[in-house]
């Protein structure tokens, strides 16, 4: 079985691409922090990261992006922040079994750009995710095929979405996610 080291780009076909693009690009260090949701509030009270009003998060809240990135620039490692609340998220991810009001959720932050990944378990009980759709309002006419999934058979499983724009702007250290989207939006510019 191959070993890959994750600790120099010059290990990598493309390594010298990425340093000719970004010199001072560093390979993060393995593994990376993990950190729950709970544990991220806490740190926000303790190192004065308030909510737009200047309130402190209390469980519950969403952490919005420039909070969020600030924690992250801060401790200034890749964290994998889990554990969300179940009201937060979406109906299909699957609550903790330890602790059923947070799902088995993550996103991965990165310095400097913050959420690049969002990922979870999905629910895979058929009569979870009719609660699922009862709780948040939504009529499971439209998600028959989802719900058949279920019904006929699946497996524990989760799902997840990159950020690919995010995760050019933090490989190649860019200071603006409009330089790595092939067709950026702007108030001047809404069409390709």
């Amino acid at each position: 079985k191959a070993v890959v080291s994750t600790q120099s780009t010059g290990d990598s076909k493309h390594g010298d691409l990425v340093r000719e693009l970004n010199p001072s690009f560093k390979v993060p260090q393995k593994p990376f922090k993990r950190m729950d949701y709970r544990e991220a509030l806490e740190y926000c009270r303790e190192n004065g990261i308030r909510k737009e009003d200047g309130t402190t998060f209390e469980f519950g809240d969403d952490i919005p992006e420039a909070p969020e990135r600030k924690m992250t620039d801060m401790i200034g490692v890749p964290i994998l922040l889990c554990r969300f609340p179940k009201a937060m998220k979406s109906f299909y991810m699957q609550p903790d079994k330890a602790d059923p009001i947070v799902t088995e959720s993550v996103d991965l932050l990165l310095p400097n750009v913050g959420e690049i990944i969002g990922g979870s378990m999905r629910i895979y009980d058929e009569t979870e995710l009719a609660a699922g759709f009862k709780r948040e309002g939504i009529s499971p006419d439209n998600y028959y095929w989802y719900v058949d999934q279920r019904k006929y058979g699946t497996c524990p499983h989760g799902g997840y979405g990159l950020g690919l724009e995010r995760y050019l702007m933090w490989l190649l250290n860019s200071g603006n996610i409009r330089e790595n989207c092939l067709y950026p939006r702007t108030a001047e510019r809404c069409k390709p």
